[in-house]
């Protein structure tokens, strides 16, 4: 802003414009910085069928895990000693992660998926989309609101819960859109 006013300075100055015209030009640079410049939400959103389709590759590839590491487990179950147990260490873990993702991600197959599209006002962008499965986060609150000691957190636990259900059971044919707007960046949720 005062490299611009300078700018109006020295035109009047030279006499390239009038004392009425610098004053103009002053205003009008006033209020563009008093009022914040308009992020374009004009973004129509991601295509979420094409999104949903992204379930398989981490399914795929969670399977086969699965089928390699029980492959492994099949062969060692008899192996003795210390090698044997360092495998078992390997294998045991390494199967019960790539089943329990094989299980989230097909069951999140068909539930709503949440994108987020991030814009700095630096310019810099980010997109993030996720499986959003509500069935499973609701269970894992309901879980937490038993373990929780303060009442205040069950209630905000049991708020949460609320409000995902409520999402899991709206129609969401339409993609729901948050704006957030502050200090100049802006971040667009939709969930569908």
């Amino acid at each position: 802003m005062d490299g611009e006013r300078d700018k109006i300075l020295k035109m009047l100055e030279e006499g390239t414009i009038s004392a009425e015209e610098a004053e103009e030009l002053l205003t009008v640079i006033e209020d563009d910085y008093d009022d914040p410049p308009a992020v374009d939400t004009s973004y129509d959103g991601p295509d979420m069928l094409q999104f949903r389709s992204y379930w398989r590759r981490p399914f795929t590839i969670s399977m086969l895990v699965l089928l390699v590491s029980g492959s492994g487990l099949w062969q060692i179950r008899r192996s003795t000693g210390l090698p044997g147990l360092v495998r078992r260490f390997i294998f045991w873990p390494v199967t019960i992660l790539a089943a329990l993702t094989a299980a989230i991600t097909y069951l999140s197959k068909d539930g709503p998926w949440l994108h987020m599209r991030i814009r700095s006002a630096d310019g810099d962008r980010i997109a993030i989309s996720l499986p959003f499965p509500l069935h499973l986060m609701r269970g894992a609150l309901r879980v937490a609101t038993e373990q929780a000691s303060n009442e205040d957190m069950r209630e905000k636990l049991d708020a949460a819960a609320a409000f995902l259900e409520a999402i899991e059971t709206a129609d969401i044919s339409d993609p729901v859109t948050i704006d957030v707007r502050d200090e100049g960046d802006n971040v667009q949720i939709f969930l569908g």
